[in-house]
This record gives C-alpha cells, sequence and structure tokens, in this order.
C-alpha cells in the first residue's frame, strides 16, 4: 500500500524500468545544463540562421541611411532628423537586442554576470521603445508640416525638444527591468557542472511582471498605433482637401476664360495623393502587424501561463520576437527608399560603389602574370634615324602578340 502514490497505476513497467526511466529524465534535463542549451539542435540551428540574416539585412538597411546623411550635409534637415533618430534605434535593435536575445533564447544559464544581466535587458527595452517613439514622431511631424507649417527655427527647435522626450521616456519605461533584472547561482557539485547562473526579473510586487507587460504594451503599440492611424487618417483628409480645392481653382478660372479643362487635369495629382495614402496605410498596417504578435504573447505568458514545457515557449517566443524585429528591416524601405531624396542618395551611394568595384577588377586584371612575361629584346622602330631597345613587357603594353612585329636585333642591345 505504501507504494500506491508511487506507482502509476496505468503502468505496465516493472519498478526497475520505471526507475530507469526517471534516471533517463534526469540525465536528459541535466544535460541540457551541461551542454547549456535550452533548444533543441534543429531548433537552435535554424533559429541562428534566421536572426543573422535579419541582423545583417537591418544593420545594412540602417546603416546606409546613416552614411547617406554623413555623406551629404544638405540631407541633415530637421524632417530628416527623426529618420535619423529611427535608424539608430534601429541599429542598436539589430546590433544590441536581437543577438543578446538570441543569447537568452538558446541558452539555459546566463554566462555574462550581473552587469550585463541588467544592461542588456535594459539596452533592449530602450532601444524598442526609442523605435517605435520615433514612428509616432515621424507621423506627428509629418501631420504638423502639412496641416499646420511653421518657420525653420521653431522647426528645429520642436525636432530636438521632441528627440530629447523620445530618448528620456525610453529611458525612464526602461528602468524597471534595469533596476529589477538580478542573478542568482546555484552550487551543483557535478564533475561537468560546478554552478549554474541564471538572469531572471525579481518584482517587490506581486504580478509585477504581468503589470510591466500591460503597461509596456500601452505605450509602445497601443497609443504608438492610435497616433500613427490618426496622424495619417488627417495628412490623407487635408491632402485631398487641398487638391480638391486646387482642381475647383483651376475650373473656375477655365470658365472665367473660356477655356476647356483637359479631362486628365489634375491626374498626377490625383495619383501623388493615392501613392502617399497607399504609403501612409502600408507604415500603419505594417507596425501593427510587427509588434501585435510579440505584446500578446508577454501578456499571456505574464498572466496565465499557457505552454506545458519552456522549450515550446522559447521558440514561439523566438518567432514572435523576429516579426518585431523585422521591422528593424522594413523601416529603411518606408522611412528611406520611399523618400524620394533618400532613394536618390542609395542610388548615388550604389552608383559609387558600383564603379568603385569595377576599377579594382579591371585594375587587378589589367596586372599581367609574371609567368606570362618575355625577356628577350627588341627593337622598335619609331623612325629611320631612331631605334630604342625594350622589354618585351613594355612593349606588351602597347601591342599585341599579334601586331607585334620584331625586324632586328641589334648588335648594341647585346
Amino acid at each position: 500500500m505504501a507504494s500506491e502514490g508511487f506507482w502509476p497505476p496505468d503502468s505496465n513497467l516493472s519498478i526497475t524500468d520505471y526507475l530507469d526511466q526517471i534516471n533517463d529524465t534526469l540525465l536528459g534535463n541535466l544535460q541540457q545544463y551541461v551542454d547549456n542549451r535550452a533548444v533543441s539542435y534543429p531548433a537552435f540551428t535554424i533559429l541562428i540562421e534566421i536572426y543573422v540574416v535579419l541582423i545583417i539585412c537591418g544593420a545594412l538597411g540602417n546603416g546606409l541611411v546613416c552614411l547617406v546623411v554623413i555623406r551629404k550635409p544638405q540631407m541633415r534637415t530637421p524632417h530628416n532628423v527623426f529618420i535619423i533618430n529611427l535608424a539608430v534605434s534601429d541599429l542598436l535593435l539589430c546590433l544590441v537586442t536581437m543577438p543578446f536575445t538570441l543569447v537568452e533564447i538558446l541558452l539555459k544559464v546566463w554566462p555574462l554576470g550581473l552587469v550585463m544581466c541588467k544592461l542588456v535587458s535594459a539596452l533592449q527595452a530602450t532601444s524598442i521603445f526609442v523605435s517605435t517613439m520615433s514612428i509616432t514622431a515621424i507621423a506627428l511631424d509629418r501631420y504638423h508640416v502639412i496641416v499646420y507649417p511653421t518657420h525653420e527655427l521653431s522647426k528645429r527647435l520642436g525636432v530636438a525638444a521632441a528627440i530629447t522626450v523620445v530618448w528620456v521616456v525610453s529611458v525612464l519605461l526602461a528602468l524597471p527591468l534595469f533596476l529589477f533584472r538580478t542573478v542568482r547561482h546555484y552550487h551543483v557539485g557535478l564533475p561537468r557542472l560546478e554552478a549554474v547562473t541564471f538572469c531572471y526579473e525579481q518584482w517587490p510586487v506581486e504580478h509585477g511582471r504581468a503589470l510591466y507587460s500591460i503597461a509596456a504594451m500601452i505605450f509602445q503599440y497601443v497609443l504608438p498605433i492610435v497616433i500613427v492611424i490618426v496622424a495619417h487618417a488627417m495628412i490623407s483628409r487635408k491632402l485631398k482637401g487641398r487638391m480638391m480645392n486646387k482642381l475647383k481653382a483651376q475650373a473656375s478660372i477655365s470658365t472665367n476664360k473660356d477655356i476647356k479643362t483637359h479631362p486628365a487635369a489634375g491626374g498626377g495629382s490625383n495619383n501623388k495623393i493615392q501613392k502617399t495614402n497607399l504609403l501612409l496605410a502600408s507604415i500603419a498596417l505594417i507596425f501593427g502587424i510587427s509588434w501585435l504578435p510579440i505584446h500578446i504573447l508577454n501578456v499571456l505568458a505574464d498572466v496565465n501561463y499557457p505552454f506545458d514545457d519552456d522549450e515550446t515557449f522559447l521558440i514561439v517566443f523566438a518567432c514572435c520576437h523576429m516579426i518585431g524585429m523585422s521591422s528593424a528591416c522594413s523601416n529603411p524601405l518606408l522611412y528611406g527608399w520611399l523618400n524620394d531624396n533618400f532613394r536618390k542618395e542609395f542610388t548615388e551611394v550604389f552608383r559609387t560603389l558600383a564603379i568603385t568595384l569595377s576599377a579594382c577588377c579591371r585594375r587587378r586584371a589589367s596586372v599581367p602574370s609574371k609567368t606570362n612575361r618575355r625577356t628577350n629584346p627588341v627593337v622598335i622602330y619609331t623612325r629611320a634615324e631612331s631605334i630604342s631597345c625594350a622589354d618585351t613587357t613594355r612593349v606588351n603594353n602597347n601591342f599585341t602578340d599579334d601586331t607585334t612585329i620584331t625586324q632586328s636585333i641589334s648588335n648594341s642591345c647585346t
């Protein structure tokens, strides 16, 4: 009767086999800590490959935006400063957030100590907050320029103030992660596993993590997406109103002068408005799709953990995180390439790079191989009274083998 609470009632195994199963399970779990792998090897390799692609694409795209502004002072306009701020924050996402998040996903124990445990989490949150708030600031700036244009001085002051507010608020929102992140060491004492260290959040209040996830979702997703949608809708309405007023004015002038308006009049402006509306809608849609999954997962995991094992949660989290981080790759396209001035500078950079590479390839191809050089002296007749002796190496720089004619070998050259 003593064994009834221990023995599985539906098992046909002997107690020895059952204990062997338990032992194998424990050894398998322990092996994860010995190998320091939180994810199995197929998923381990796939996640690394996808993250590397995202990091490279995002770093190149945002680095190109920064390079364009460094090369051309004319690109350092007040409005482009918001795009540069977005590119810098996305570079942080690519170079800090993604690599260290991948480390946390793949490794079972934390190998970098207390300082990095705090800094990495705070930098991750700061870069994400700055990126999404920069998108919000760009939408508000576009709305302000179109609806309420101001003088250049006030624009510069407003841009500087807005960027300062973005960074200060982002740091404050990320500060709890720096304060409440800590590490804990456990002594194991096994030959291949002396101790393990975990980096985790220790909140001073009950359900602190869940409350923070909800607040982060509001400030990093809900408010920005609402502001972006409203600002873009008002921009679209304002541009449409301007186009209608322009068409009415043209029609009035044509009527007064008895001039017929061509049916296609205003078609160019209408196409431009449609293109702008499509761009604004794409920005809002991509922003919403990119960041929604990770916020839903964070809230669900903190309020009611729905996963049976940690590996499943880590893989799902990695997928949601990669979707969010893909915004760092799409932002250079939406805010850079689709901007006429940035696209022009991008094209110039690509053209300069292509010319440089082509020149390097031609220079390399024009260097003759040492094994193909001839050393026999030849005579080149430039005039009847002028004879020069040269090495074939010099001749081959001006003539091909088919056209080089050697008439004789002068005794004076020997």
